[in-house]
């Protein structure tokens, strides 16, 4: 029973980190996905065209175009991918912001401060790595 609650608490976390700010994903303009690469570049390199999490977006943030590469997906279905990602993302994004509400009536202005800070841009690429580190980013062909 405790690791089934570890699980579902690892999947919550896993979940709420996925989303925040989604809105700003979005609607920002990633200018590296226009310019496709193939290649894989080096984890310290990661451009969002092969990222799995954006790097230029809030913590645990799908690059919708960067997984629908990595996944390999054409036409019709990367289309669909891409549609799904960015609901997936929006849904995320409104669990964040309901724990952050939530969160003021529990914390201390400094702990949500703290909470927030960890949604903030820049642990993307250190999530990419340790992904791919596992073999589960882009597959050379």
């Amino acid at each position: 029973m405790k690791r089934r609650i570890e699980t579902f608490g690892l999947a919550v976390i896993l979940l709420v980190l996925s989303g925040s700010n989604v809105s700003y994903a979005q609607q920002h303009n990633h200018p590296q996905q226009a310019n496709a690469t193939k290649a894989p570049l080096p984890a310290s390199s990661q451009s969002e065209e092969i990222a799995i999490f954006c790097p230029t977006m809030k913590t645990g943030q799908l690059c919708s175009s960067g997984t629908a590469n990595i996944l390999q997906l054409k036409d019709e279905q990367r289309d669909q991918w891409i549609e799904l990602a960015r609901k997936y993302n929006k849904a995320v994004d409104a669990a964040t912001l309901q724990l952050f509400k939530e969160s003021e009536g529990v914390l201390s202005k400094e702990q949500v401060e703290l909470l927030k800070a960890w949604f903030a841009v820049g642990l993307n690429p250190q999530m990419n790595d340790l992904l791919f580190g596992k073999g589960l980013g882009p597959q050379k062909r």
